[in-house]
């Protein structure tokens, strides 16, 4: 199932299925997704107004961000669950397999690799979000504030998306170097959405 190609009844039915994917990951991408799109419909309804003409080269601007990131994040969920598949291929092998032996590190490098890049991108949305403080619309500043909950929610989603993973592989500097990149991420997520919260 590709996330972006089917209704939300379906993708919430398989969500609750029984299946590998989609899964935690898919839900940490659609999140950033939707933090994307919520941040571009506080621009929606902000331009043209005449109150907010100083600020249209900063909304052109962030629109344009947010509206890739919309795009990247859909990429994104998919990408996890085509990495997660690939991990529970994996652990349905007997332990002494030489495919599982040889891969395994690989494979869960890999499947944390994918939730870093949703991290990073959860972190853009919110540098963008912040940057539209005091220049939207009053009326939507809780829409605003609900966009940097959900792209705070989807950093710290895939920061645990990470950890399952980074948590099988037996290659410590490895580990150690995506555990810190993670926890740095969700460092600047968590000040940037509080930042965003507290001077909206």
């Amino acid at each position: 199932m590709q996330i972006g190609e089917c209704s939300i009844d379906l993708f919430l039915d398989a969500l609750a299925s029984k299946e590998p994917t989609p899964g935690g990951g898919a839900v940490a991408g659609l999140l950033a997704g939707l933090a994307s799109s919520l941040g571009n419909m506080v621009l929606a309804y902000s331009e043209g107004k005449k109150s907010l003409a100083e600020h249209c080269d900063v909304h052109a601007d962030c629109f344009s961000i947010l509206q890739e990131a919309q795009s990247e994040a859909i990429r994104l969920g998919n990408a996890d669950a085509q990495a997660y598949e690939k991990v529970s291929e994996l652990w349905k092998l007997p332990k002494d397999n030489a495919t599982r032996i040889e891969s395994w590190d690989v494979v869960h490098l890999d499947a944390a690799r994918v939730p870093i890049e949703i991290m990073k991108l959860s972190e853009n949305v919110l540098q963008t979000l912040r940057r539209l403080r005091g220049k939207t619309n009053a009326m939507l500043r809780s829409d605003l504030l609900i966009a940097a909950l959900v792209a705070e929610t989807a950093a710290r989603s895939a920061f645990y998306n990470v950890g399952v993973n980074t948590g099988q592989v037996a290659d410590a500097a490895q580990k150690e170097k995506l555990d810190a990149q993670a926890s740095k991420i969700l460092a600047t997520c968590r000040v940037l959405a509080l930042t965003i919260e507290t001077t909206c």
